[in-house]
């Protein structure tokens, strides 16, 4: 499992470096608000054909290849859009990096095939951790790199480093990852679409995938905001924005990695779930009391709280009710949908900041998690795994 994480984490540090610095270099194309949140969605977009497509190719011919495949990929990504020289162009490489992103269901599925079910929001939560220690070097190392003034940042230099920060992982994978004895054990042959479907619909799975969706479409919004609404309401430029996802990243690397195992073997996934769901609905609703450093990092912890509780415990769920010979697919179907909540949430939301101010999107994030409080709260008292 640790080489696997640490592989992630590589890959993670590349991909933090760019997404502080996102809607700076859209900008620097005249793009708008809203052209900065479409392209934010053009990643999800390609994520949802490509989660489902690597989880099942993954099924059928093993985690390791198509990781180090993807991996690959994201990287001539990243020099693609450090060189892209025009908006249309920034699209494009965004389309590209989110297709390689798609690999988030293959990384689950190999967490999938290495534990037990009773391990396995744990083990996800880890994956989490290593996420969200990505975020803390990553968005770090880019405010280093893009200096203190937006006018004269050199927005190529961070691409270029993230690029060759992902390379590192293709080798390290290569040659210390190794291929999960369960999926050499379990590899699913060329299954037809029934089959498939029905694996994907079996045991309640798509209630619990709603219930993802909808985490997706809050959170989302509240990420793919933030640089523009710390901007306006904060007074912030891309260097302070990358120290904040740093900040962002260490609260859910610990939330995730230390907390998150224990408390689900304690409490139970459904109570975790209802902490989490409570967390993020009321940080996403108090978001209008920030109005300085000190506010938003007390804030910042309940969002973090939010997430971090409740994303691994919802993908462990699904995971659980999935059969062992197509993890991949059902996590790919998972993903696939909450890169369609990742599609819709970024410029909807640019929609509210354009129209109605910077506050609203975040609002209206806190009100869409009021169903997941809900659907947790009768979970806890059902005592549901």
């Amino acid at each position: 499992m640790f080489v696997l994480l640490l592989t992630i984490f590589i890959d993670l540090v590349g991909f933090g470096i760019i997404l502080p610095i996102l809607p700076f270099y859209a900008q620097a194309y005249d793009a708008s608000p809203l052209q900065i949140t479409l392209l934010v969605s053009t990643h999800s977009a390609a994520q949802i054909v490509s989660s489902l497509f690597w989880g099942r190719l993954s099924d059928r011919y093993g985690r390791k290849v198509i990781l180090l495949l993807t991996l690959s990929g994201g990287a001539v990504a990243y020099v693609w859009f450090g060189f892209a020289g025009s908006l249309a162009s920034l699209f494009l490489a965004r389309g590209l990096s989110g297709a390689m992103a798609g690999n988030i269901a293959v990384a689950q599925a190999y967490l999938a095939d290495i534990s037990t079910p009773e391990e396995r929001a744990g083990a996800l939560g880890r994956l989490g951790a290593a996420f969200g220690l990505g975020f803390v070097v990553g968005p770090a190392l880019g405010a280093l790199l893009i200096g203190p003034d937006p006018s004269a940042a050199d927005f190529a230099r961070p691409c270029l480093v993230a690029a060759g920060i992902s390379i590192l992982a293709v080798p390290f994978g290569y040659f210390l990852l190794r291929e999960p004895a369960r999926r050499r054990q379990n590899a699913a042959g060329g299954a037809g679409f029934r089959h498939l479907r029905a694996a994907v619909l079996a045991n309640g799975i798509p209630n619990i995938i709603g219930l993802n969706l909808l985490l997706t479409l809050s959170f989302t919004t509240l990420m793919a905001l933030f640089p523009l609404w710390s901007q306006a309401q904060l007074g912030w430029g891309p260097r302070e924005v990358s120290f904040a996802y740093a900040y962002i990243g260490l609260l859910v690397a610990f939330l995730q990695g230390v907390l998150v195992g224990p408390m689900t073997k304690s409490l139970g996934g459904a109570r975790v779930l209802f902490i989490g769901a409570v967390s993020l609905s009321t940080g996403l609703l108090s978001i209008v009391l920030v109005d300085g450093v000190a506010a938003f990092a007390l804030n910042t912890i309940l969002l973090c709280m939010g997430t971090s509780f409740c994303h691994p415990t919802l993908t462990a769920m699904i995971s659980q009710r999935a059969d062992e010979d197509h993890q991949g697919t059902v996590m790919g179907a998972a993903n696939s949908v909450s890169s369609l909540g990742r599609i819709i949430s970024p410029p909807l939301g640019g929609l509210l900041f354009s129209h109605m101010g910077p506050n609203w999107p975040m609002l209206v994030a806190g009100l869409v998690m009021l169903p997941v409080v809900a659907a947790a709260a009768w979970m806890s008292l059902r005592q549901e795994p």
